[in-house]
């Protein structure tokens, strides 16, 4: 009796933390901590070590997650940097605790369905106070990243991304209150993704919602279903290539004559025309009728904003941008026409008038469609998340081939990729000048041809011991997708977030049991 007491007990406090880590995964990563270390002392109770053990031997992607952790304990061997290793070692440690403390325990479906909930809780407080710091922000708002606080956006993203895929698998048995809160969250969701503009988010979600409607469309229709879904999503990528195509030509492309151009201003003064450039803003060339010396003049008087000197090079280059992007030219005549609200945008960094009259996602597809741009122009990526990645990835790449068999060690990566940007003499500013923001291509870095395969086999073990769920399926594709665009498991939010739902969901014998309605109790 006392044994069957002291279970239910031990099953409750589990579920509690395990909803606790759930909730504070998203907001800090303080509540992450002690989530995690109370969830090692509960199961040191409850089930134990012998019972917990017996479980983990027994699930294999646990094991396979746990020996990933000691792969990067193994090649210290072949580390210098052992500062930053034993940090990395420190971040990484939920590899191991979730695969040991998570992954040697039987979950009910109902603890799951408790684990979402709280999810999305902590997905609630999060976002709205996001909600609260843009509204208090002054002025013309630019970058959308000050307003999420505690965890990274990016990782925040995946979260609401998983939410919503768990709202979709549940759906069909939540009552009509839970169907409103429900769809309520997944409201908030694309509001919040739309205020802070992320891409990553955006993109992941109709990745996730197009794998929905192949899953759901064949297990309902077979192949004719495929065939219809195919047709539709073909038709949606046209429509939307010819939109960027013509997006693109309308605002990056110019009809301006380069011949016969003024050689001076109506003061007198010499124009610079500098036509090798190329670089367009709202259909007229940036770099044409440019008399710096008359702008800056009258700039002085309509702004008390310094813009001289060498250290000003970036604030005018932000009047220079916003003068084209009107139309005037950048000299005396051109700053005098701008209007008082120009001139406070201008003052605020704003660099176009495009991004005083977009907001939200619109204006996240202009700064990417002017990422590439500049790509295109002369391969300048810097301040461009994208088209940074690209460089990321070539010198990765380079990283690879030396260092293919063995990489480079547990805590020599960042050295590697320093080394590498300097060798090469890459196009990037150095603030920007970081590692491959591709966890596929980091652990090929750091562990070469055995680290990147055994990375990889982390996604595709979970399918040997059967038929998985949409949910479990759903997961390691938002995973996926992540590892392809950032080094999801560099930092301890995207660490836990993987460790966490891999360890609750990749479960062998015991995942049909969970989602097919059928539970198996601790």
């Amino acid at each position: 009796m006392k044994s069957a007491s002291r279970d239910t007990l031990g099953k409750h406090i589990f579920t509690f933390l395990l909803c606790f880590i759930a909730f504070g995964m998203a907001n800090l990563n303080i509540l992450m901590s002690i989530g995690s270390i109370l969830l090692v002392l509960t199961f040191m109770w409850h089930p134990g070590p012998k019972r917990g053990w017996k479980g983990f031997v027994s699930n294999r992607p646990a094991m396979a997650m746990a020996g990933l952790y000691l792969m990067h304990l193994l090649w210290l061997v072949n580390t210098e940097d052992f500062d930053y290793a034993a940090n990395d070692l420190r971040i990484k440690l939920p590899l191991l605790v979730f695969a040991l403390v998570i992954g040697g325990v039987q979950i009910t479906r109902q603890q799951v369905k408790w684990v979402f909930l709280a999810l999305s809780l902590g997905l609630w407080v999060a976002s709205i106070h996001a909600y609260v710091n843009y509204a208090a922000m002054d002025g013309v708002f630019i970058d959308f990243r000050d307003i999420v606080r505690g965890i990274s956006h990016i990782r925040l993203s995946l979260m609401m991304v998983l939410l919503v895929v768990a709202i979709i698998f549940y759906w069909p048995e939540l009552s009509k209150v839970w169907r409103a809160y429900a769809l309520a969250s997944a409201i908030n969701v694309l509001i919040f993704f739309n205020v802070i503009q992320s891409a990553s988010g955006v993109l992941t979600l109709i990745t996730l919602l197009l794998f929905t409607a192949y899953y759901y469309a064949y297990r309902h229709y077979a192949f004719k279903g495929l065939a219809l879904v195919l047709a539709a999503n073909l038709l949606c990528f046209g429509v939307t290539y010819i939109y960027l195509d013509h997006y693109y030509q309308r605002y990056f492309s110019s009809n301006e004559s380069l011949e016969n151009l003024p050689t001076n201003t109506a003061l007198g003064s010499d124009y610079d025309h500098y036509t090798e450039v190329g670089q367009v803003e709202n259909g007229h060339y940036t770099f044409l009728y440019l008399a710096e010396g008359e702008m800056l003049n009258a700039w002085d008087e309509r702004s008390t904003l310094s813009l001289r000197g060498e250290e000003k090079a970036m604030e005018r280059a932000v009047l220079i941008r916003y003068l084209s992007s009107l139309g005037l030219p950048k000299d005396y005549s051109g700053v005098m026409a701008l209007s008082e609200e120009d001139v406070r945008n201008v003052e605020a960094g704003v660099p176009s008038i495009v991004y005083a009259r977009k907001q939200g996602l619109a204006l996240r597809l202009h700064t990417t469609v002017f990422g590439y741009h500049l790509f295109r122009l002369r391969r300048h990526a810097s301040g461009s998340s994208l088209f940074q990645r690209l460089v990321f990835w070539e010198a990765a790449a380079e990283l690879i081939q030396r260092h293919f068999w063995l990489g480079t060690g547990t805590g020599d990566v960042r050295k590697a990729f320093e080394e590498v940007y300097e060798e090469l003499k890459i196009n990037l500013a150095q603030q920007y000048r970081l590692r491959a923001h591709n966890q596929f291509l980091t652990f090929f870095v750091s562990f070469g041809l055995m680290g990147f395969l055994f990375f990889m086999l982390l996604f595709f073990l979970p399918f040997r011991d059967g038929p998985l769920s949409y949910l479990h399926i759903a997961f390691l594709l938002i995973a996926f997708i992540s590892c392809l665009t950032e080094d999801t498991l560099e930092t301890q939010a995207g660490v836990t977030f993987f460790a966490f739902f891999y360890s609750l969901l990749s479960m062998p014998e015991r995942t049909r049991g969970v989602f097919s309605g059928r539970s198996v109790e601790a």
